[in-house]
């Protein structure tokens, strides 16, 4: 996470919208994740 991080202090992004930011990808890729391995069975 740490070159998501530089990226968005870069871009100027608070620090709650980052949190947010995190946690949305997080979730996004779990669920991409459970999609994945409910399509292989």
């Amino acid at each position: 996470f740490t070159v998501i991080t530089n990226l968005f202090i870069l871009n100027g992004l608070n620090t709650a919208d980052q949190l947010v930011a995190k946690g949305a990808i997080i979730v996004v890729a779990v669920l991409l994740q459970r999609r994945s391995l409910n399509s292989h069975t």
